[in-house]
């Protein structure tokens, strides 16, 4: 973000808030991820994920997984890409390199723990049924857009580096909860009509 748009922004954050600004973090760009980077690495939460189901979950999910992945090849690969070169940006190539293995070995291992933890199988398998039966719906959803929508207990191994500003609104107070009025009559309205009594 430029220094000017920055300032604007605080500068509207103010005039709104009527609160001081506390010290947002500096942004650095070689450490943020962009907004494809991160969903990037929520593709591939959601992969891992599906990886583990279609491992333990039956050879039903064996078929979807396959299905999936054929489905989605190009963008999957177009996605992993993204997150290996932002690992390798922010870490440089050697431990980009690292650190994107161990972000995938991690997710997988994660997922696995989820399912395996008693009693859980059963909800994993079945909410793995759920995202293969939404992403292969006859109407083939933008992968992206698609797993923007599934939940992810993974945490990012990245920040966005969104700008953060420790506001308060004391001071503020919120209004009444809004209650419905009835609309004035309107000339040619039958007498008492209207939508509210």
């Amino acid at each position: 973000m430029h220094k000017g748009m920055r300032a604007g922004a605080y500068a509207t954050l103010l005039v709104f808030s009527g609160a001081q600004l506390a010290q947002a973090a500096p942004i650095s760009t070689g450490s943020c991820a962009t907004a494809a980077e991160i969903s990037a690495v929520q593709v591939s939460a959601v992969q891992q994920e599906l990886t583990d189901a279609a491992l333990a979950c039956g050879e039903r999910e064996v078929a979807l997984f396959n299905r999936f992945q054929t489905t989605f090849r190009t963008e999957l690969r177009r996605s992993d890409a993204v997150m290996l070169t932002m690992f390798k940006r922010m870490k440089g190539s050697a431990a980009g390199n690292a650190a994107y293995d161990a972000y995938k070995t991690r997710a997988i291992a994660h997922a696995e723990q989820r399912r395996t933890i008693p009693g859980q199988a059963e909800n994993f398998c079945k909410a793995a049924d759920i995202v293969f039966a939404a992403a292969l719906a006859p109407d083939k959803p933008v992968l992206e857009d698609f797993v923007a929508g599934v939940p992810v207990v993974e945490q990012s191994p990245v920040d966005m580096c969104e700008i953060k500003v420790g506001v308060t609104l004391q001071g503020v107070a919120v209004n009444p909860a809004v209650s419905p009025m009835a609309r004035p009559d309107l000339p040619g309205d039958p007498p008492n009509q209207s939508l509210f009594p």
